[in-house]
């Protein structure tokens, strides 16, 4: 169970970080001139920020994960 926890918070890291690295947006607006600004829902800000503090509890847990 010790690996696929390690597993799951590796799968974890990377996803978050690719997610903040390439701008990952769920939401786009358009501005009216042939323009769009994309930008992230709370909703999206939440499940993100819940990512990051299940992975910082479970890495507490599981040293070296």
């Amino acid at each position: 169970m010790r690996e696929q926890a390690a597993r799951l918070a590796q799968a974890t890291r990377e996803l978050v970080a690719y997610i903040e690295n390439n701008q990952v947006y769920d939401k786009l607006a358009d501005c009216g001139c042939g323009l769009y600004d994309s930008y992230r829902t709370d909703a999206f800000e939440a499940v993100l920020a819940a990512a990051k503090a299940a992975l910082k509890e479970m890495e507490a847990v599981l040293p070296g994960a």
